[in-house]
This record gives structure tokens, sequence and C-alpha cells, in this order.
């Protein structure tokens, strides 16, 4: 029982790994020009912030589909088979779903934030912990059906439903120990 527990948690994170680290890249090799190009909504707010940019968010997709091939790698050279059960089309397809439905996630938790008044860095619980993780899964789902359902069993998704917010905080106090957050969660 314990073993197949640590199974699933294994294969969540192995699986959420392109989903999970686009926002590090973002924060790491962002800046620059704003997604929402400075320009306000209709309610006068801000649509995403200063927060979200172009140069983060394609460094973000590249990023995770960059761990994702490091992840094949590594199956490759230990000889399991995750990611490398797929074809390679079906492979980067998912990949490129997981990594962009994680920013695309966080730019939507932006925009309810900012409809809401909370500020960049600000938090909102469970919109903080679960916006990339649901768009990256509803995406890939959407793109990649028969992938996504020969990886994401119903226990992974429910162990990565109930990891997502420790790693999530867990990521955050460590970019914030570096410096490279100006808060930690």
């Amino acid at each position: 029982m314990i073993f197949e527990v640590l199974w699933f948690l294994f294969i969540a994170i192995w699986l959420l790994l392109p989903a999970y680290t686009p926002n590090n890249f973002a924060v790491v090799f962002g800046g620059g020009k704003p997604l929402d190009l400075g320009k306000n909504f209709i309610d006068g707010k801000r649509i995403l912030g200063d927060g979200k940019t172009f140069k983060g968010f394609f460094a973000g997709v590249v990023g995770g589909i960059f761990i994702a091939h490091l992840e094949l790698l590594i199956e490759t050279f230990f000889g399991f088979h995750v990611f490398s059960s797929l074809t390679y089309p079906e492979f980067l397809k998912l990949v490129f779903a997981l990594s962009f439905g994680s920013l695309a996630g966080d730019c939507a938790g932006s925009f309810v934030k900012r409809r809401f008044g909370v500020d960049r860095g600000g938090k909102f619980p469970l919109l903080d912990q679960y916006d990339f993780l649901l768009f990256s899964l509803f995406l890939s789902w959407f793109l990649c059906r028969e992938a996504f359902s020969k990886l994401f069993s119903l226990p992974v998704l429910v162990v990565a439903f109930v990891i997502t917010p420790i790693l999530h905080r867990v990521t955050n106090v460590i970019a914030y120990k570096l410096g490279l957050k100006d808060v930690p969660w």
C-alpha cells in the first residue's frame, strides 16, 4: 500500500514537472514588456500587471519543455517509461500543453486577482495554488486526450491535487530566500 502511494506520488511529480517548473523559469528569465502592454481592463484595473511578461512567458514555456526533455533522457538512461511510453510527437504536444497551460493558468489567476483588487504578489488562497495546475491539466486533456488518458490515472490526479499546494509553498519560500521573489507565497 505505501509503495503504491509513493509510486503515485513519484509519477504525479514526474508528469507535472513540465507544469510545475515554467513559473520558476519565468521568474528567473522574465522581465521586460508586460503581456498586457500596461493596459487596463474595462474596470480600470490592470489586465494582468507588470509581473507577467512576454519574455517570462516564453522562457517559462521553453523551460518546461526543456525539463521534460531532461526527464526523457533520464527515463532512457534508467530504463523506465513514463513520457518515453509516448511517441515523440505525442510527448512534445503533451509537454507543450502542460507548460503553456501552466503559464496561461497563472495569467488567468493574475487576471482574477486584479479584478478582486489583489496587487502583484498578494495572496489569494486556492487560486494561487491551483490556477496553473487546472489550466495545464485541462489543456493537456483537451489537446492530447489519448496521451493524457494513458498517463494521468485518477490516483495520479488525486495525488497531484493534494501535493500541489505543498510544493507551491515550498518552492515559493525557496525563491523568496534566494531573493527571486518579494514574498514567500
